[in-house]
């Protein structure tokens, strides 16, 4: 019975998304192939416009800071701060696990405190506050000892965020909306990679040594400043659900049609988690059917984290260094870009993420074999970077095909989270040691198998739907 409520609610959606493109003009009719609420019904189109107004620009800032304060040490590693404080060790690798360590401790507790007790629009910006700010005294640690500390709290503050973000986001998006807003989110991760790096560029130019602070340390305090205005926007930005707003923008009607919307949609109101739920859950097959193919796709093209050590020991610039990968950045957005328009517009999931794993083993093979021109490596370390198009596909997927259980899409991308951290403890310090870059023993070559992984895993999780309705 639940399995023919869900099927229906799916088939709600897509009915309710088929008519709504039919009466629409022909231009809108063409624009909407790349932007969808240029087409559709009048109310809906404003409505769907003022979400790309507020709530979707507020967690793309809110990512964006997410991110950059995630992943800055690893420009500053290369801008001064292994010297300054003598990393010649695993350090790097380090740095990463404690981070990811307090990512898996915090994010199922983060996601049942949202959802039972304390509303997005606080508890969010309230974290990127309080990360922001140990950001900042990153820039004053004199010793490995402390940045590991640091981060392994901004790692725990920083869990309650991105599947905080990606479950507003399927709240509020219906089927034929959300994977490119998805795609745009997580490509949040290349634009913040590639600002990092400029600024990194930049302040090792211009204020390295200034008021006896090293460039690399710029960085932290620089970061700092940029994410807390944005955190304390969130409390305005962030909507909460559509059961719950109260959100400054909303009117009363439009707040009525939200609702209303989202529930013609196949999305319900979400429960109190109770650990009843959770454990129905965790005892389903289909959270793990999800988290196994998340997993393969999210490490397959992990290859881009250490193109920079490559560049540094290929006797690049510091410069030159920070700057060259956001080229593959630049690649990895207009990629996933397209593949969720693509997925929003047409469908085909299975073969667009399919395919492009398939992209993800020829990269990771070239990078085996090493032995290669120069401009062959750097096309295989750039061709890693479009396997980022495949997560946001997934997860638009993922939600489709549970749309009528908000518990459950509640906890997807959390639990797929979790595991794909556990992954990141043991993955950088077991193959891809700091000390054997840039060539490692096992590395591209594990890499090569879990895209393998990931093409049989979404073919079962395909097959398992696919029977079950």
């Amino acid at each position: 019975m639940a399995t023919t409520k869900q099927v229906d609610s799916v088939q709600v959606a897509e009915d309710t998304a088929a008519r709504e493109a039919t009466e629409t003009s022909w231009w809108r009719h063409i624009v909407g192939y790349v932007w969808d609420s240029v087409e559709g019904e009048p109310e809906n189109r404003r409505y769907v416009q003022k979400l790309d107004r507020f709530l979707f620009p507020t967690i793309c800032l809110g990512y964006f800071i997410k991110y950059l304060d995630q992943t800055n040490y690893s420009n500053a590693f290369v801008s001064g701060m292994q010297q300054d404080l003598q990393l010649y060790g695993n350090e790097r690798n380090w740095l990463n696990t404690w981070f990811s360590l307090g990512i898996i401790i915090g994010t199922v507790p983060a996601q049942m405190f949202q959802l039972s007790w304390a509303r997005p629009s606080y508890f969010i910006p309230a974290c990127e506050v309080a990360w922001s700010a140990l950001v900042m005294g990153m820039a004053g640690a004199k010793n490995i000892e402390t940045m590991y500390v640091l981060r392994f709290f901004i790692g725990l503050l920083e869990a309650c965020a991105f599947p905080g973000y990606i479950a507003l986001l399927g709240g509020w998006y219906g089927p034929k909306e959300l994977t490119k807003r998805v795609a745009i989110l997580l490509e949040v991760e290349s634009i913040a990679s590639m600002f990092s790096g400029y600024l990194q560029a930049g302040l090792y130019s211009s204020m390295n040594g200034r008021h006896g602070i090293a460039g690399w340390r710029w960085l932290f305090i620089m970061d700092g400043v940029i994410s807390i205005p944005i955190a304390i926007w969130g409390v305005f930005g962030i909507p909460d659900l559509p059961h719950t707003t109260k959100a400054f923008y909303w009117t009363e009607e439009e707040k009525r049609y939200g609702v209303e919307r989202i529930e013609r949609l196949g999305r319900r109101e979400p429960v109190r988690l109770s650990w009843n739920v959770i454990r129905k859950v965790y005892g389903s097959w289909k959270i793990w059917a999800f988290v196994v193919p998340y997993v393969m796709i999210a490490q397959c093209h992990t290859a881009t984290g250490y193109f920079n050590l490559y560049l540094s020991k290929a006797g690049y610039s510091v410069v030159q260094t920070n700057v060259l990968p956001t080229a593959g950045n630049a690649l990895a957005i207009v990629v996933t870009i397209v593949w969720g328009i693509l997925a929003d517009r047409f469908g085909h999931r299975f073969w667009l993420i399919n395919g492009l794993m398939a992209l993800m083993m020829l990269s990771n093979i070239l990078l085996t074999v090493w032995n290669l021109p120069k401009s062959a490596l750097l096309f295989a370390f750039y061709l890693s970077y479009a396997g980022s198009a495949g997560t946001p596909v997934l997860i638009a997927w993922g939600n489709d095909l549970n749309a009528a259980d908000p518990n459950l899409r509640q906890l997807l991308v959390a639990t797929s989270n979790i595991i794909s951290y556990a992954f990141v403890l043991w993955m950088p310090l077991a193959l891809f040691p700091t000390y054997d870059a840039p060539r490692y023993k096992y590395g591209y070559q594990i890499l090569i198998l879990f895209g393998g992984l990931a093409i049989i895993s979404t073919s079962v999780m395909a097959y398992m739907y696919t029977r079950e309705a």
